[in-house]
């Protein structure tokens, strides 16, 4: 009997033994898995940051198109404008000549009509009296002869300028086609450049967006590492509080607050513009997770409390700004941040609906909820109508 009761006591001190290290590794492996999400996100948050990079560098190439397009379109409009000007004053030339072509033509038509006239006012006179002189008949003749061959001359010189009017008005037409060609590859440069730097400032707009959000991001990243351990810290120190409350006097029955999933008033009254859950960056396309809500109202308004508990934290927290936890029936945990002040102190109990602080200046408050460590959609735990 006595081996028999020694080999008992020895398999029960080693079940004991073993009890406590798995106990032992099951904690070491929980703060592996702690480590292990810390270091997800940060290795996602510099993901994004190399993501906006390559994003800044594409718009920065497009940026460059745009400069070397409105550069080339510049140097066009440049020389179209001074082959316009040359055009205009070759058509300023060519209405002048057209001018001075018409003037002669009208000039050589007159002396060529009047000559005519004369002519047919010679020819037409009456046979002269036999009483005047041979040299009156020859006189007569030559002056036929002279008007005849001035009015051929004259003929010739109206059909000159008739040529020379045509030739001008041609020409003048043809330049008048070409400023309008020139005036229209003009435009369309000058569209063309316009439009080039619209798209430049639209591209140099978004690049200043992606810098400001690369800095926001990479402030994410420094800061995530420290507003991750602090969380998990304050959960991690409520959660031993709770076991060691439990441990001394366990819990008899369910939560009070579980109870109370889908009837909890909205701890902000405004419009959920982050909901909880996976959402891919628009920019970086690339997926974060929302262990919360983000919920935008009046600027300055009251936060409430959601339900009853104890205040576990009440301070500053990097990345979350002004905070506050409570502590429902230690178990359950509601947090409010980004507060503009602070209404509670760490210990105090508060009831629900209790004021625990103010939203900031940009009227926009984050509300988490939490089971333990294990966050919980706030949306299917708040009545919607009341936000």
């Amino acid at each position: 009997m006595r081996p028999r009761a020694t080999w008992l006591l020895l398999a029960l001190f080693v079940l004991a033994f073993s009890a406590r290290a798995d106990e032992h590794s099951s904690d070491i492996l929980r703060q592996k898995q702690e480590l292990e999400k810390i270091q997800k996100d940060v290795a996602a948050g510099q993901k994004r940051l190399d993501s906006l990079e390559a994003e800044q560098t594409r718009v920065q190439k497009a940026i460059s198109k745009y400069d070397d397009k409105m550069t080339s379109d510049r140097k066009v409009v440049k020389r179209l404008t001074s082959d316009l000007n040359k055009i205009k004053a070759d058509i300023a030339r060519g209405d002048s000549l057209l001018t001075q072509a018409r003037e002669m033509f009208d000039r050589s038509q007159r002396r060529y009509l009047g000559n005519i006239r004369q002519f047919y006012s010679l020819a037409s006179r009456p046979n002269l009296a036999l009483g005047d002189s041979p040299n009156d008949e020859l006189d007569h003749q030559r002056r036929l002869i002279y008007l005849t061959a001035l009015a051929d001359f004259e003929s010739g010189t109206v059909r000159d300028a008739s040529v020379l009017v045509s030739l001008s008005a041609d020409a003048l037409n043809g330049m008048s086609d070409r400023q309008k060609q020139i005036s229209g590859l003009k435009k369309e440069r000058e569209t063309s450049y316009a439009l080039g730097e619209s798209q430049r400032q639209r591209q140099a707009k978004n690049l200043d967006q992606l810098r400001r959000k690369s800095m926001t991001e990479a402030d994410r990243v420094i800061s995530l590492r420290q507003a991750a351990e602090e969380m998990q810290n304050i959960v991690a120190r409520l959660e031993e509080a709770r076991t060691r409350r439990n441990a001394q006097q366990p819990e008899t029955g369910p939560s009070a607050f579980a109870a109370l999933r889908g009837q909890l008033l909205a701890p902000y009254k405004g419009k959920i513009t982050q909901a909880f859950g996976e959402h891919v960056d628009p920019v970086s396309r690339l997926k974060s997770f929302s262990p919360g809500v983000t919920i935008k109202g009046k600027a300055k308004g009251d936060v409430l409390s959601v339900a009853s508990g104890t205040v576990a934290y009440s301070g500053n927290l990097r990345g979350y700004g002004n905070f506050v936890i409570i502590n429902h029936d230690h178990q359950y945990y509601t947090t409010y941040a980004g507060l503009g002040e602070v209404l509670v102190s760490e210990g105090q109990y508060v009831s629900s609906r209790t004021r625990v602080g103010t939203a900031d200046s940009d009227g926009t408050v984050r509300f988490e909820l939490r089971n333990g460590r294990e966050s919980l959609d706030p949306v299917k735990w708040i009545r919607i109508e009341s936000l």
